[in-house]
């Protein structure tokens, strides 16, 4: 990248102020982003052909990185890996360095700079997450992210990076731009996000019943961000920050190219390709691409698509030739999906017999493919735990005796299917984890913390759990390995004892301190259950 003007570095240095002011008054809340994790960027690199490098002792940087809330659990979870984290926010990276010291993890280092500061000396890094920053900096600043993406990435490694993109922005660019002209005069951002709201609702209630494509996007734009009413961080730094530059996705590759990176593929996998659409619809839609890149594109126009994810690597990466398919035979996998018809009913796995599944997405999935369906009732019944390929393969085997196909190549091929449309999770390190309750469950230090301060706890499986459940959330933070259930129901018999806790059996409460304690214990149960199935136990 040619060297800057003075006058363009003070006018980015202006940025940097404005920028790290407004995420110093109001912090935007960091977790846990399932799909920047290095093992899901690992996975979809290795099924394009790159051979990425192992989790364990890997290097992971993370631009914007807030208060280290993504690479927190990250660092735990991989203790040989070096993971660092650079923010704007002086605030933000001060309460992340706290929450360091506390957990006592040594492998995580989080410093308050500017990335513009950040030069090939800064080191190379197996793995760069930038989630939440490209499309609210200025061109460049983006330019920026992509030489450090070129710069610091080693040989085989993967950068994700999120933005939001056209034409699916082009609706949002629209309210954002009424809100900034309606608050124009306000400098508090709380209240500045305030009268957006109030401007929003007052549009969305005037048009209602209008029946017309504007009215119905007001109103829908008013449900999505009255949901982020607890957050008003979300409405301040998505739609009201001084920067927000969507663009088209042949765009963002062809920035990527000029400085040497090539588009891998999407980190998530509900929008990879053409599936749901008709026959004549998909063979239309591939006839305007000359590339994938060109097809990827017209999917987004078709999709009215407003936000990616996409993986990058070095142009001169040697990538494998061979099917994904078989490479898929390294990987482990899992599903969340479940078998839609009563517990204790056997599924029938006879060819040509529809067996339904929940996504647990109010959606269903319907198969008669005999390897499908076997492979799907061995996933659910394991999760949250992972199988290895060949695990999966003797497993289904077994289920369906003799065969005339050979299962581990057709297993290959349902299960990469399965995974493009979001169906079916793959690893090239499992997730480390018990789908068993033990005598004396643990959960990792970091869940036990987040679940005593309050905030949401993150699952072994990359995911962030609410716990609303102030029984469930006790509990948690008593998971050390130490406590067996009776420890566990003597808790709670405690909490009851003195009058925090109500325990009411037919509208009233329990006296007989013998059937208390049963009560108390199919409770610690059934949250010991809960906890299994969120992958937040670990022993």
């Amino acid at each position: 990248m040619k060297e800057e003007a003075p006058e363009a570095s003070i006018e980015l240095a202006r940025t940097d102020d404005i920028v790290r002011a407004a995420y110093d008054r109001v912090p935007y809340p960091s977790g846990v982003h399932r799909e920047a994790h290095p093992d899901n960027l690992a996975v979809r690199a290795l099924l394009q052909g790159l051979s990425p490098v192992p989790l364990e002792g890997c290097r992971v940087l993370e631009l914007g990185c807030a208060d280290g809330g993504n690479l927190l659990p990250l660092a735990g979870e991989l203790p040989g890996s070096r993971c660092v984290g650079i923010d704007l926010s002086p605030v933000q990276i001060a309460a992340g360095r706290r929450r360091v010291a506390e957990l006592g993890i040594g492998n995580l280092d989080l410093h308050a700079q500017s990335l513009l500061d950040v030069d090939p000396g800064f080191g190379t890094f197996d793995y760069i997450l930038v989630h939440g920053v490209f499309s609210w900096v200025t061109a460049p600043v983006q330019e920026k992210i992509l030489a450090i993406c070129r710069a610091n990435l080693s040989p085989r490694g993967v950068a994700y990076v999120s933005y939001n993109t056209y034409p699916g922005w082009h609706e949002r660019e629209m309210v954002r731009e009424l809100m900034l002209y309606h608050t124009r005069d306000e400098a508090d951002l709380n209240r500045q996000a305030a009268g957006a709201i109030d401007l929003l609702r007052f549009l969305a209630e005037a048009t209602r019943g209008r029946g017309d494509a504007h009215a119905s996007f007001l109103a829908s734009t008013l449900e999505h961000l009255e949901e982020h009413l607890d957050q008003p961080s979300y409405l301040i730094h998505e739609y009201l920050e001084a920067s927000n530059t969507p663009l088209y996705f042949h765009r963002f590759v062809e920035r990527a190219a000029h400085h040497g990176l090539r588009y891998l593929a999407e980190a998530d996998s509900d929008l990879l390709g053409a599936e749901g659409f008709r026959p004549a619809v998909a063979e239309r839609l591939q006839s305007f691409a000359a590339d994938r890149i060109e097809h990827e594109q017209y999917l987004d126009f078709l999709r009215n698509r407003a936000f990616r994810r996409s993986l990058l690597c070095h142009a001169e990466a040697r990538l494998d030739p061979a099917p994904a398919a078989e490479r898929l035979r390294r990987l482990h996998a899992s599903t969340f999906v479940k078998p839609a018809g009563p517990a204790n009913e056997a599924p029938d796995l006879a060819p040509g017999v529809a067996m339904a599944f929940r996504t647990g997405q109010e959606k269903s999935f319907t198969s008669s493919h005999p390897i499908t369906k076997a492979a799907l009732v061995q996933l659910a019944a394991a999760w949250p735990a992972a199988l290895a390929f060949a695990d999966l393969a003797a497993r289904v085997e077994a289920r369906l005796g003799t065969s005339q196909e050979d299962v581990p190549t057709v297993l290959a091929d349902v299960l990469h299917s399965l995974f493009s449309i979001g169906l079916v999770e793959l690893h090239l390190t499992p997730p480390r984890l018990t789908a068993e309750v033990s005598e004396r469950p643990l959960a990792t230090s970091l869940a036990r913390a987040e679940a005593a301060a309050g905030r949401l706890v993150p699952s072994q499986l990359g995911r962030s759990v609410r716990m609303d459940d102030g029984v469930g959330r006790l509990l948690l933070t008593h998971l050390d390995g130490r406590h067996d259930r009776g420890a566990l129901v003597d808790l709670l018999a405690q909490e009851v004892a003195e009058g925090r806790l109500g325990i009411e059996v037919g509208g009233g409460a329990i006296g007989d301190q013998e059937r208390l304690r049963g009560v108390l214990g199919r409770i610690v149960e059934d949250q010991l259950s809960k906890m299994a199935e969120n992958g937040l136990l670990v022993g």
